[in-house]
């Protein structure tokens, strides 16, 4: 009997693993309600879980003003999280075709001669200093002849070092979320961070909130030791090569066939909600008005300023559905420009 206990407990652990882990199964166990999705009352919940700050993440109904007919353009974006495809996907604009990669994606395209391609670099103002620190050259074109590296054991070891280490933490992460995303485990969750907040003035080391206390925020944002901060001092040295970067990466894609390339920088949810926290650098505004700057921009740094307080999410550190639809009708109209 105890034989089979242990087998039968090794199997369910077994099982339970391949469904968390797998993709696939992952999704069929969603669909049938098995488990629930992790993020589905926003990412800073998910850090905190703090009840105060939850704020169930619906899919946004509010479709964008488009034209009857397409404008014969095809559309191409190197995005962040803002731009994944459960946010963004071709029916928000008005082009003919549409194609989608992170920016820890590579493709390649072939371009379309007889549409007018656009390509726009979309990236979080957390990232931008990371994502132009280098050349951009996520997609490339069908024409161009890619020349492999030589092989070297040393970089194949590294790279599949890393690539494994990526798997196992992404699948730890999967399962857990798998197995402990329910009500019930929300709920034992919530009551601990509450007690551990309200008592003890403890919470996750992942968030940080608003002077005023009313918004939770992301660490990434507020500490002024990371990069990824609002306050993390940008030198105008940096600035200016920052931009050079935009500058050639513009001048690259248009050298291989694309008819303009646009910048969208989206700005912090702190640079926007809580910029006096610290010393805020100004990220978006120096790189925008910044006369070296040859890419035209998508700006939505000045709408969002007006309505500040709706255009962010309250449990997660994108945009809730007035800020996306500030963003797309910007988008839409840069294309219609001719």
């Amino acid at each position: 009997m105890k034989i089979f206990l242990k087998y039968l407990l090794l199997f369910i652990g077994a099982s339970l693993w391949v469904v968390g882990c797998v993709p696939t199964f992952r999704k069929t166990a969603f669909e049938w309600g098995f488990t629930q999705d992790s993020y589905r009352y926003g990412d800073l919940y998910r850090l905190s879980n703090l009840p105060q700050f939850k704020e169930l993440q619906t899919p946004c109904t509010t479709a964008p003003t488009l034209k009857a007919t397409s404008i014969n353009t095809a559309l191409y974006i190197i995005g962040d999280s803002f731009t994944e495809k459960q946010r963004i996907g071709k029916n928000d604009f008005n082009v003919d075709s549409y194609t989608r990669i992170h920016w820890n994606e590579f493709e390649t395209v072939q371009l379309n001669p007889a549409k007018r391609n656009i390509l726009i670099l979309e990236t979080v103002e957390r990232h931008f200093r990371e994502h132009f620190a280098k050349d951009v050259k996520n997609f490339t074109i069908g024409t161009q002849k890619v020349v492999p590296n030589a092989f070297s054991f040393k970089n194949w070891l590294t790279e599949n070092y890393k690539a494994f280490e990526g798997m196992l933490k992404e699948s730890e992460e999967a399962l857990t979320s798998f197995l402990f995303s329910g009500n019930l485990f929300l709920q034992l969750k919530e009551w601990k961070a509450q007690i551990n907040f309200q008592w003890f003035g403890q919470h996750s080391d992942q968030i940080s909130f608003s002077p005023d206390g009313k918004q939770i925020l992301f660490v990434w944002d507020t500490d002024s030791t990371r990069i990824t901060s609002s306050f993390k001092n940008l030198p105008a040295k940096e600035l200016e090569s920052l931009i050079r970067q935009v500058n050639r990466t513009r001048d690259y894609y248009k050298s291989k066939g694309f008819d303009e390339v646009f910048l969208s920088i989206i700005p912090n949810k702190t640079s926007i909600l809580a910029p006096e926290m610290g010393v805020y650098n100004h990220l978006v505004e120096r790189v925008q008005t910044a006369p070296l700057l040859l890419a035209p921009y998508i700006d939505v740094w000045t709408p969002y300023n007006q309505q500040a307080n709706a255009v962010y999410s309250l449990s997660d550190t994108h945009w809730s559905c007035k800020g996306r639809s500030i963003w797309l009708e910007k988008v839409n109209g840069a294309l219609s420009i001719r």
